[in-house]
């Protein structure tokens, strides 16, 4: 039998590896960064055009604190407060390089996030380099300057967190997170499980709603109209009204069927509903065992943009850091796979986008390496030891 388990298990995890020089992989990583972000950096995206240098420039205008008086952007204050401290240097530093650099700092706030994680794993901390040549991270930065990474690392530090059975501080940075953006929501059912699971006093949960409301509570006083800040993200969904660009089955339902697909909706915010109870369910049972739940975690934040109708091409994101943690903490040969198809999946969609702008070909093709990834995901979320709550009470009538 001792044969027969050690001719099938993976090679990866029965064979010593010979142990790289950090130094040597560090000064790797950053010679792959620079050729990289320097490639990308003076690329001027549409987003930034419409969006974030007319912010930027209001706040030139206004000051860092009058810029604040009254509405100015569909995104809420968090970012915009970077934004206004980062315009300080604009006699410096031109409106693309601050906007890009504050993204770089968002990078890097997000490689502190997962090194953290991949410490609650029992991995090694100084693998979280490996975050700054991730595809998708560094193009989130350096080529479309957006904020992403920082609403994924708040994520990632509540995951860390819940891991470690600090409530407290793992919903402090829930609130933290959906204050910059709401698709933090995506890793709410791995969330709200563990909250269950640990029994956390019913006070605790409304933690991130009081730390959305502080970080509110600066432009409201400065003259930010309250109902303006309360209906940031109701205002936000108008801004796209089409089937999606994500690599998920709706962006082919939008493409050969857009006015059809707008009447099956409703299936895809059913199927993602059943698929957070289901993951929220599994994460009570699981909340003591924590590469459930990191992969718990993954399978929120990748599952609910994958059935979810009208997803941007950005939103496998938080997967995407999810998933290198998972695969920084433990590189077995599967967890590498699943780390694998998660960001050619995500890689594909922000394709779309970047250099075929909106058209569908690469999101197309990426649904089903999106498809693939998913069963991976599900696959390695049971193997990890992840079980419903009946579980038990099952087994025990079976013996």
């Amino acid at each position: 039998m001792s044969v027969h388990q050690t001719i099938i298990a993976d090679p990866l995890e029965t064979t010593k590896r010979p142990r790289l020089s950090w130094p040597l992989v560090f000064a790797v990583i950053a010679a792959v960064a620079l050729n990289l972000y320097a490639l990308c950096w003076s690329t001027i995206p549409p987003d930034l055009v419409q969006f974030v240098m007319p912010w930027y420039d209001h706040i030139i205008e206004r000051g860092p604190v009058g810029a604040f008086t009254e509405p100015f952007s569909n995104y809420t204050p968090p970012y915009l407060y970077l934004l206004a401290a980062s315009s300080l240097v604009h006699p410096l530093l031109q409106p693309l390089d601050v906007i890009k650099w504050l993204s770089v700092a968002g990078t890097a706030f997000l490689a502190l996030a997962v090194a953290d994680l991949v410490k609650a794993m029992g991995g090694e901390p100084k693998r979280a380099a490996f975050t700054f040549i991730v595809p998708t991270i560094a193009l989130n930065a350096a080529l479309l300057g957006q904020c992403d990474a920082l609403w994924a690392g708040a994520c990632v530090l509540a995951i860390a967190a819940m891991i470690r059975g600090l409530t407290v501080k793992s919903l402090i940075w829930c609130g933290v997170a959906i204050a910059f953006k709401a698709q933090a929501a995506f890793v709410a059912p791995a969330i709200i499980g563990g909250l269950i699971g640990l029994r956390a006093p019913l006070w605790q949960w409304t933690i991130p709603a009081l730390v959305y409301a502080a970080l509110m509570a600066p432009a409201w006083l400065l003259g930010w109209p309250a109902a303006d800040l309360a209906t940031v993200y109701l205002r936000q969904a108008d801004w796209f009204d089409t089937a999606g660009n994500l690599a998920n089955p709706w962006i082919w339902a939008g493409q050969f069927a857009p006015d059809a697909a707008k009447a099956f909706y409703i299936v895809g915010y059913a199927a993602a509903a059943a698929a957070a109870l289901g993951i929220g369910a599994l994460a009570a049972k699981s909340v003591r065992k924590p590469k459930a739940m990191l992969l718990l975690a993954l399978l929120s934040s990748f599952a609910l943009p994958f059935l979810l109708p009208k997803m941007h091409e950005r939103y496998y994101f938080l997967a995407d850091a999810l998933v290198l943690a998972l695969a920084l903490a433990a590189p077995t040969r599967r967890n590498l796979y699943v780390a694998a198809t998660v960001q050619i999946a995500s890689l594909l969609s922000v394709l779309t986008y970047v250099y075929f702008y909106f058209h569908p070909l690469p999101a197309l093709a990426g649904t089903f390496i999106a498809a693939f990834a998913l069963v991976a995901i599900w696959r390695e979320t049971l193997a990890s030891g992840a079980h419903w709550p009946f579980a038990r009470k099952t087994n025990l009538i079976a013996s």
